[in-house]
């Protein structure tokens, strides 16, 4: 596996009256990539498209590129792990919910519904795979594709029967 030395830092600081912002700023750290690092500090891997992403995010976020030494490494690969294994949980009990759904898909709303959770899936497997392709761990990535091919193979499935 080839760890990256070069990742993105986002900080920021705000007031215990700014929480709504910060609420909004979590979820978007978390919609780009970026996972926890420390209190008020998120980091991913550097590309330069998720070094854009952050810095779009919040004006009042400091972001910054760093090359990271061997001993500094172990760390951040393992803060990017245990954020790229709540996505892959995450992931895993919503395509439980698409089969689920699949399977009573028996009239014309509860289609449309199995279609609104499909096509919800095939954004969260996107941006998925985004994130796998940051971390370059060919395991995470690896399972990533197996998630796409099950949802191809749910989708295939005749509506209304169990799977």
């Amino acid at each position: 596996m080839v760890n990256p030395l070069k990742w993105s830092f986002a900080f920021f600081d705000l007031g215990s009256k700014e929480t709504a912002r910060r609420v909004r700023l979590h979820r978007n750290l978390r919609r780009v990539g970026a996972a926890i690092h420390s209190q008020s500090v998120y980091c991913m891997p550097y590309s330069d498209s998720s070094f854009n992403q952050l810095k779009d995010l919040d004006q009042g976020m400091f972001v910054v590129r760093a090359d990271v030494d061997e001993a500094q490494l172990d760390e951040l690969v393992s803060a990017y792990d245990v954020f790229i294994s709540g996505l892959l949980k995450e992931v895993y009990k919503k395509m439980e919910d698409l089969e689920d759904a699949k399977a009573a898909s028996t009239d014309m709303v509860s289609r449309r519904g199995y279609k609104k959770r499909l096509n919800s899936m095939y954004e969260r497997l996107e941006h998925l795979e985004g994130v796998a392709a940051l971390s370059q761990n060919p395991e995470t990535l690896s399972r990533v594709e197996e998630f796409i091919r099950r949802v191809v193979e749910i989708d295939e499935y005749e509506p209304g029967k169990l799977i």
